[in-house]
């Protein structure tokens, strides 16, 4: 009886290590459990709600992890570059509008000058400069002159069109050589439209040369030319004060570029309006002397001077 007392308790003192063993085993499963989901789920929180408190299931709650901003990103800020100045509007080109009867283009400021052609009622050209009451336009691409008065002019202003100006040797009173052959030449060809007309040649006198070369330095220090001269003289006069003694004179006068341009602009006449043309085949005068000299614009005066001597 006692053995089996014995017996009873020793197996029951056995089994209670073997439970404290047991749940020791239990509670380190547990806690690796614990601090495994712990790690994993990046602290999951397990936060009891009023719910909780009356027995209901929990809930978890996921807590956002810290992170640090991103540095800041340097950016380029552009300077502002002040824009340039707005240039003033041009000023309006100057130009003229040929009148009702339109108007003659000469290569000079004078009506004794080549003409180049015609403006034509209403035709325009840019004005780019005056002398006196003559205009100079562009014409064809090159410098042309026309009346005043026959035409009118738009956008002009003084300080936008100059006199024509004048070259060191008009202002030092020197006068340019023309090519020296020209005089010649304008006697000879004088003397063969003549002969076309029958008429005997003229014989050439170099104190009438003489007296036109005077006049013509003359119209150069004037910047102009007509057949009186600077101190109100005559061509009878300017004749007689160089030396030739004069029963009559008369005289031609062109601004041109050549020779033949000049003679041909003295015979393109039709009688009876014909001065020019009748005074290159005249038969009262008998003697010619002739001179060109530079106008200081790209062309020259063309002067013939005519005359009869006085015979005993």
């Amino acid at each position: 009886m006692n053995r089996g007392l014995y017996s009873r308790r020793r197996r029951g003192i056995g089994i209670l290590p073997v439970l404290g063993w047991l749940l020791l085993v239990g509670l380190g499963v547990w806690l690796t459990w614990y601090g495994f989901t712990w790690s994993e789920e990046e602290q999951l929180e397990i936060t009891p709600s009023p719910a909780a408190a009356s027995g209901t299931t929990l809930q978890a709650t996921v807590r956002p992890t810290a992170t640090s901003p991103p540095p800041p990103t340097a950016t380029s800020v552009p300077i502002a570059t002040p824009l340039p100045p707005t240039p003033p509007p041009p000023l309006p080109t100057p130009y003229i509008v040929a009148g009702a009867d339109g108007v003659n283009v000469r290569d000079g400021p004078d009506i004794t000058h080549t003409r180049l052609g015609h403006l034509d009622p209403g035709a325009q050209a840019a004005l780019t400069g005056q002398d006196g009451d003559w205009w100079r336009i562009q014409y064809d691409g090159a410098p042309g002159w026309v009346y005043g008065e026959l035409v009118a002019t738009y956008n002009y202003d003084a300080g936008q069109v100059e006199p024509t100006p004048t070259t060191p040797a008009e202002q030092t009173g020197s006068v340019p050589i023309a090519p020296e052959s020209w005089p010649q030449e304008v006697f000879q060809l004088i003397n063969a439209g003549r002969a076309e007309q029958g008429l005997p040649p003229y014989t050439y006198n170099e104190t009438l040369e003489l007296a036109a070369q005077l006049h013509g330095e003359d119209c150069y220090r004037q910047g102009e030319c007509s057949h009186t001269g600077s101190d109100g003289s005559d061509v009878k006069t300017r004749v007689q004060r160089a030396g030739y003694d004069a029963a009559g004179a008369t005289e031609v006068i062109v601004y041109s570029s050549s020779p033949q341009a000049a003679v041909d602009w003295w015979m393109d006449e039709t009688p009876p309006n014909d001065p020019h043309r009748s005074t290159l085949l005249s038969t009262w005068v008998t003697e010619i002397g002739v001179a060109v000299v530079p106008t200081g614009r790209g062309n020259y005066y063309f002067i013939a001077d005519f005359g009869r001597p006085n015979t005993p």
